[in-house]
């Protein structure tokens, strides 16, 4: 009876709440990236000038900010330099281009989370490497999310939902948006992300929710070191360390796969959801408590018969 009741009691009370007020602020950085693409097409540059000239003239990548990301961003302008070409007229039409509504795409999280309280972002489109990675850094309770324009509107619409989860998040307080966290606050932050953008996707398959383009079967590889990956994270769920946060999100894990913090936040967060945690409720989790929380939760998922 109870369980019955559940779900049209919370549809009721999210219906109830009022329409989030939701705003953005558009940067466009494809006319920076232009500029670099004409000057690296000349004769004569070879990877090492192209690069040279990229963190010159645009210098803008979804790698952390860290030795290891600079790094990172050449080899992905190095893999993605071949493939502009057949994106270049997406990448013309800039921030213009981007499709579906982000701010549409905003108002649907919004309503989702109920963060009670006006949201504004700004939206930053640029020219990614074609990995389909967007990002969100916060600064003073203030989102900013980075969104590819290169890629195609049909992947973008879960990806921009991925991202604004964590920008309202910014807004509500509950996530700092900041590279240096713990690596429980990272699972339970892109646990919550990936599951939201299923909510408003439902008709997508649960591997487009958390694989890179670049990995598929990623998530039939983590289903079979499940364990071992929960075990893994709730060790080091209070660490802050960024060798430790970029080993369980860019790096190989002690499983040995790649974003092993991912995935045990997809499996968390879906552990709350069926255990009577609202989506609401799951946003409003305080930073500070995200690692006692994902400890908890795998404690629970673990058990026998969890």
């Amino acid at each position: 009876m109870w369980q019955a009741l559940a779900l049209p009691l919370a549809a009721l009370a999210l219906a109830a709440a009022p329409a989030p007020q939701v705003s953005i602020t558009v940067k466009d950085l494809t006319p920076k990236f232009l500029t670099f693409y004409r000057a690296a097409q000349r004769a004569g540059v070879d990877p090492d000038v192209r690069f040279r000239l990229w963190k010159q003239d645009y210098g803008f990548a979804a790698v952390p900010p860290t030795p290891q990301g600079d790094a990172i961003a050449r080899r992905l302008l190095d893999a993605a330099w071949p493939k502009y070409p057949a994106v270049l007229p997406r990448i013309a039409r800039g921030a213009a281009g981007i499709e579906p509504s982000p701010e549409a795409t905003l108002r649907r999280v919004a309503e989702l989370l109920q963060p009670g309280r006006p949201v504004d972002i700004t939206l930053v489109a640029y020219v990614g490497a074609l990995e389909g990675n967007a990002f969100t850094v916060g600064q003073n309770g203030h989102a900013t999310v980075a969104v590819p324009v290169e890629e195609s509107p049909h992947e973008r619409g879960p990806v921009m939902a991925h991202e604004f989860t964590h920008a309202v998040q910014i807004t509500m307080g509950t996530n700092s948006g900041g590279w240096v966290r713990s690596v429980g606050e990272t699972a339970l932050a892109e646990g919550l992300a990936m599951r939201v953008a299923q909510r408003l996707y439902p008709d997508r398959p649960a591997a487009s929710f958390v694989e890179m383009a670049s990995e598929p079967g990623w998530l039939a590889r983590c289903d079979a070191r499940r364990a071992q990956i929960l075990g893994d994270v709730r060790a080091a769920a209070a660490s802050s360390s960024s060798d430790e946060v970029m080993r369980f999100t860019m790096g190989v894990g002690p499983a040995g796969l790649d974003r092993e913090a991912y995935y045990a936040g997809w499996v968390i967060t879906d552990y709350w959801l069926h255990h009577g945690r609202t989506f609401a409720d799951i946003a409003r989790i305080p930073e500070a408590d995200a690692p006692a929380e994902v400890v908890k939760a795998i404690d629970a998922i673990l058990k026998p018969g969890g």
